[in-house]
């Protein structure tokens, strides 16, 4: 009889740790900015930077993407200063979820544009053109199709880190936009 008190106790135990782990968080799609024309997720804002030329700007933007990107000669594909316009195509990696002793695998690379547009006073950039890179093109816009036969959930953990890594490059294109050349003191 004790034997079996002492089971049943040990049951209960157990079963109440198995219920206390924590439980996992509910699966949230985060919501990107999308094109409504093109359907593709778009990053897109326009910023007045009053009493700066054009010249200027295109200096700044130029000299934030070569310190930016690891491999700023691969990453711009294109650079027209009479224009206005510098077109850069880069990557960066996305992680599957750490699991249970915290080992966080890779799950591929995200391709993506980014277009710097400038004009007197004012610039643009539009960060789009996401795709996961496997044999054919996968667009990003996919991993939101929760009804798809080929969703699996860590779509929604890869979108945010898109988003995040969007939010990231639009934020230090911003701060570099803002700062100026120091010029050399000659006066020594």
């Amino acid at each position: 009889m004790k034997k079996t008190v002492l089971f049943v106790v040990g049951m209960l135990l157990t079963t109440h740790i198995v219920f206390a782990q924590k439980k996992k968080e509910p699966l949230v799609i985060p919501d990107l900015p999308t094109n409504t024309e093109t359907g593709l997720f778009n990053y897109s804002e326009v910023i007045e930077v009053p009493s700066v030329t054009k010249a200027e700007l295109y200096k700044r933007a130029l000299a934030w993407a070569n310190t930016y990107f690891k491999n700023p000669t691969d990453v711009i594909r294109e650079k027209n200063e009479e224009t206005g316009v510098i077109l850069c195509k880069a990557r960066f990696r996305i992680m599957n979820e750490a699991d249970k002793d915290g080992v966080a695998t890779n799950a591929g690379d995200v391709m993506y544009s980014l277009t710097i547009s400038l004009k007197e006073g004012k610039y643009k950039y539009e960060l789009t053109k996401f795709n996961w890179q496997q044999k054919s093109a996968f667009p990003i816009e996919r991993w939101k199709d929760i009804n798809s036969p080929s969703f699996i959930p860590a779509y929604a953990y890869y979108l945010k880190q898109a988003d995040d890594k969007a939010k990231e490059i639009t934020a230090s294109l911003k701060k570099g936009m803002l700062t100026t050349e120091k010029k050399a003191n000659t006066d020594w």
